[in-house]
């Protein structure tokens, strides 16, 4: 399929191999998203992934931030009365989060950035195979914008108002925030002048620092926060993450047992409660990665959904 013209790639000339060096990864919708069957898009469809995208954890959900926390951040925003027509995700990655949004919303404009053309673009294909075939997604698929920049940056040369915009960034290093959150905080700012009046933009954060920080973040943007869900993870790439920053984390089975019984939905009062029932668990970056190294537990961390609405 012809990609469309409002979809611009600037190819980087000097590393073509990113655009033709592709690993493939076969997906299946019920065992990756586990939230039943596809019923918009199809149930079995293959990506293909750069060396620069953020890699799917594919065969262990429960290490993925699209099967475990973006997707159920979408079906609650969803159920709490929010109808979304037009939805953004910044920092795409593989192109699974908007996938995830075409099953989970009746989506009429999809848009998707992230830094690198080569990845915006393999993203662009992967939401195309993803709905290969199926007639009720063509429109909004051919109309897809998918472009490479910064954050919100590259859409803001677009007329488009947003219903809801998913931000996400994993590897935060050397910024001048004692929560490590400079990067959520500025991508709410550039968010403010693409969001339609009653939208929101929903930033999905490990919960290796307090609920509170979040939350004081999104107001000193401008908006209107509150929780819209918490929930958990297994720690991904622990050798390259669990280094950066102040952060806590948790053993997988404490967390695991604490939340089996619990929706990821909940309040924001709801959510600084259990915050407070797992605090006597909490391991530091130092101790968890040392008992990690060792053997002796499987680290995770909470992952906090914090909803941001125009004031």
């Amino acid at each position: 399929m012809t990609i469309p013209t409002h979809t611009h790639h600037e190819v980087d000339e000097s590393n073509p191999e990113l655009y033709s060096n592709l690993a493939e990864v076969d997906v299946n919708f019920s065992k990756f998203y586990c939230i039943g069957s596809a019923k918009k898009v199809k149930e079995d469809f293959t990506v293909k992934l750069t060396k620069l995208t953020y890699l799917p954890k594919v065969a262990e959900p429960r290490r993925d931030w699209v099967a475990s926390v973006a997707v159920p951040s979408f079906i609650a925003h969803r159920d709490s009365g929010n109808k979304v027509t037009k939805f953004a995700t910044i920092g795409t990655g593989s192109g699974l989060d908007a996938v995830g949004a075409l099953e989970v919303f009746p989506l009429e404009q999809l848009a998707m950035t992230d830094l690198h053309p080569a990845v915006v673009q393999a993203a662009a294909g992967n939401v195309r195979a993803a709905t290969e075939g199926i007639h009720a997604l063509s429109k909004v698929v051919n109309s897809m914008i998918a472009l490479p920049g910064d954050l919100c940056s590259p859409l803001q040369v677009k007329p488009i108002s947003f219903d809801l915009i998913y931000e996400r960034h994993e590897k935060i290093v050397n910024i001048a925030n004692d929560s490590l959150l400079a990067l959520h905080w500025l991508c709410m700012v550039q968010a403010r002048e693409l969001l339609a009046p009653q939208g929101a933009i929903i930033s999905s954060m490990g919960g290796r620092v307090p609920i509170s920080n979040m939350i004081t973040m999104s107001e000193s943007a401008g908006y209107n926060p509150d929780v819209l869900t918490y929930t958990w993870k297994i720690q991904s790439e622990p050798e390259e993450v669990m280094g950066l920053g102040p952060f806590y984390f948790y053993p997988a089975d404490v967390l695991e047992e604490t939340f089996k019984d619990r929706s990821p939905a909940m309040s924001t009062k709801e959510a600084l409660q259990l915050e407070d029932v797992l605090c006597p668990h909490r391991l530091d970056a130092v101790e968890a990665y040392e008992k990690h190294k060792a053997g002796e537990l499987v680290v995770a961390h909470t992952v906090v959904c914090i909803r941001s609405k125009m004031v």
